[in-house]
């Protein structure tokens, strides 16, 4: 009777054991089909002869299928409307204990919000590199049967960065929101038909043949990134005036032709990298060191950033090139309307 109830109770500790490593808290814990083993003994002796007895119990993990989704954008991510390519960032990872890979979808129509993105539009890049930064010549295009393989049990591999991409529709306004959910399902339990059924056992179905359970995700996570129109925008207008030869305003041979661009920046987010081209026009010939910027005159070279904005034939062939961004480093916050001139000669 003694030794049958010493191991009911190591069976009874070896489900407890089993049915924490249920809970996704134990993400990067033991990893699947790692056995455990267990020895007790009993020390004694008989008329002064010393003796023992030892009684074992041995278990292997089974696989623990448990992932999680977040959002890694600190706030909603700020898009014009319209314009294509807009960038969501998550972070997908395998809470489970073992290797485990992912299926990946996104739903751009969720309630609560004011708009979708354009139907079909979204697509799902994997980081291939661990920077967290989408890399199109390097990282993964999504599709549909390649989703990430992650190790929850091996620090370092158990996570991996998905950007989710989208394009916004025309004639949305400004402070209008577009939610877009990415989910990330377990493919072995997708295939047994498990998902969002906490505690079912796939037998079979982990590392190495162990049977696997479903975690308290339901094996499937999801997160919600948000697209928010600011409608920033940069607008151009472009006039001309004639001076001829004979102080008059006919377009012939010799006269001069000023071009006026006003260019404006209007809306609530700040505009990067504002470059203007303008290519001077067949049959005419630049007039040298003509180039104005809100009354100030510009010169034709090439300049290092702080000494002028614009240089023609240098940036771009025979084009006056005026850099509102000083080479990148100047940002235009809006309202913001700047006045550029430049004059050619009819030949």
């Amino acid at each position: 009777m003694a030794g049958r109830g010493y191991k009911q109770i190591l069976s009874r500790l070896a489900a407890v054991l089993l049915l924490g490593y249920m809970d996704s808290s134990f993400a990067l814990g033991t990893a699947a089909n790692t056995v455990i083993n267990n020895t007790a003994v009993v020390d004694y002796q008989v008329a002064g002869v010393p003796n023992a007895v030892n009684a074992s119990v041995a278990f292997t993990i089974e696989e623990l299928l448990d992932v999680n989704v977040v959002s890694l954008d600190a706030a909603n991510v700020s898009v014009v409307s319209p314009s294509s390519g807009r960038q969501l960032t998550f972070l997908l990872t395998n809470t489970g204990n073992g290797s485990e890979q992912f299926l990946l979808s996104v739903d751009t129509a969720l309630a609560g919000d004011n708009f979708d993105p354009v139907p079909a539009s979204a697509r799902i890049w994997i980081d291939a590199n661990g920077d967290n930064t989408l890399d199109t010549l390097n990282d993964i295009l999504y599709n549909g049967t390649n989703g990430p393989v992650l190790d929850g049990s091996t620090p370092g591999n158990d996570a991996v960065a998905v950007f989710v991409l989208a394009d916004i529709p025309a004639g949305r306004t400004a402070g209008e929101l577009a939610n877009v959910s990415l989910i990330a399902t377990s493919v072995i339990a997708d295939a047994a038909g498990e998902v969002n059924n906490v505690g079912a056992e796939i037998t079979a179905g982990g590392d190495g043949g162990v049977d696997a359970n479903i975690g308290v995700s339901g094996a499937q996570s999801s997160a919600i990134g948000t697209f928010e129109v600011v409608n920033s925008g940069v607008s151009i207008a472009k006039s001309v005036l004639v001076f001829d030869t004979q102080g008059g305003q006919d377009p012939h041979p010799g006269a001069v032709l000023r071009y006026t661009l006003q260019v404006t920046v209007s809306g609530a987010s700040s505009i990067d990298n504002l470059v203007i081209t303008d290519s001077v026009p067949a049959n005419t010939t630049y007039v040298a060191n003509s180039i104005v910027l809100d009354g100030v005159s510009q010169t034709d070279a090439g300049d290092a950033p702080g000494v002028d904005f614009s240089d023609f034939n240098i940036s771009n062939a025979n084009t006056v090139t005026v850099d509102l961004s000083q080479g990148g480093n100047i940002t235009v916050v809006p309202p913001a309307s700047f006045t550029i001139g430049f004059e050619v000669t009819i030949d």
